[in-house]
């Protein structure tokens, strides 16, 4: 076998979608996927893993999931990193299937983030995902401002709704928009106005 052949099997990796089960399987030699999670529904049930590894010193992010049931499918939805980080939430991804979606999941606290920087700048803010028709999500993409040495702990989230990453032109011009109220500018700027939180997982190594 020749240098280039093992190099190509060494980065290989397959994902396989078939009945509703999701695998992933890496070869020997991918171990660099050292950061991933289960996504779970707010009654538990796994609807997907999330993979990351360092790669071209970037983060390169992998996810497979299928959105969970009553979910919209054939559309957008926000996905993010959270912060995980305020005990007095909770820990980790907390959810009373009983209870409003309004209520699911905020034990993962909020986005990700460095400092006071507002939604489309977060650490945590990454592309939305695109659920297709039979709700199978499948993406894969690079990002640089994620370390992967700090994801251990943080929580990844899929949200009901689209994001619209903080870009809503708001003021009095004709080609701008006036907030209806102060809310409607603060889930912008938190969330993107992505909706509720329907699927988490805690990012663990190993």
């Amino acid at each position: 076998m020749n240098k280039l052949t093992r190099k190509a099997l060494s980065l290989a990796a397959v994902v396989t979608i078939g009945g509703g089960a999701l695998s992933f399987t890496e070869t020997a030699s991918a171990n660099d996927w050292r950061y991933k999670t289960v996504l779970r529904s707010a009654d538990g049930a796994k609807v997907g893993t999330v993979w990351f590894k360092s790669r071209n010193w970037h983060t390169e992010v992998r996810v497979v999931l299928t959105v969970p049931g009553g979910s919209a499918v054939d559309a957008f939805h926000g996905f993010h990193i959270h912060a995980n980080n305020d005990p007095a939430n909770g820990d980790g991804c907390i959810a009373d299937p009983t209870l409003g979606s309004n209520t699911w999941f905020v034990s993962a606290d909020g986005h990700w983030k460095a400092g006071t920087e507002t939604h489309g700048a977060h650490l945590g803010d990454m592309p939305s995902l695109y659920a297709n028709p039979d709700g199978s999500v499948e993406a894969r993409f690079t990002i640089d401002r994620i370390d992967r040495s700090q994801l251990a702990g943080k929580a990844v989230m899929l949200h009901a709704g689209a994001d619209n990453f903080g870009n809503v032109p708001v003021g009095v011009a004709a080609a701008q928009y006036t907030a209806n109220s102060p809310a409607a500018s603060t889930k912008t700027q938190n969330t993107g106005n992505a909706g509720d939180r329907i699927a988490c997982g805690v990012i663990g190594s190993g």
